[in-house]
């Protein structure tokens, strides 16, 4: 069978805490023919995004997978040396919908309540990662009038942030 390759494997999320809502809110992008073919040889999805966003469980199963992949944990609870993937994250992100653009990526809007933004928290971005070891992230997070840019590669899938540096 014919699979469709290429040279590079990228996902890109932008975070930004919403002191109105109380809530972080992200969007993470990437290539829907990667995403597609993750999803299904995972049995997250039995077909294509745009029937998983018809059927429920497919929806949700999503939804569960990404916060498998893109996870935030506070830093003042955990040790760096301790954080294990196992560990569930601190915020559950709920996928408020998606979309399948015209230049084939998939957007997924995602939104996490939180009280009080943390200080500092660790980010593990490893979206693609298992299938793909070229893989590439990035996370750009923003907070009132800062930006913070972090890159995520198959040796780097947890990074700190910290909001008061």
């Amino acid at each position: 069978s014919f699979t469709f390759a290429h040279t590079y494997y990228f996902a890109f999320a932008e975070v930004e805490y919403n002191e109105i809502n109380k809530s972080l809110e992200a969007t993470i992008i990437a290539s829907a023919h990667d995403v597609e073919s993750v999803l299904r040889e995972n049995d997250v999805i039995s077909k294509s995004l745009d029937y998983a966003k018809k059927n429920k469980k497919e929806y949700y199963a999503i939804n569960d997978f990404i916060n498998k992949n893109f996870s935030v944990y506070a830093a003042d609870s955990l040790s760096f040396l301790t954080l294990d993937s196992s560990l569930p994250p601190q915020l559950e992100f709920v996928m408020d919908g998606f979309e399948v653009l015209l230049n084939g990526d998939v957007q997924f809007y995602l939104s996490a309540k939180i009280q009080n933004p943390i200080n500092q928290f660790y980010v593990k971005f490893d979206f693609l990662m298992e299938k793909f070891p070229e893989q590439q992230n990035k996370l750009t997070f923003r907070f009132r009038d800062k930006k913070f840019t972090n890159n995520y590669l198959t040796t780097t899938r947890i990074q700190l942030i910290k909001l008061d540096s």
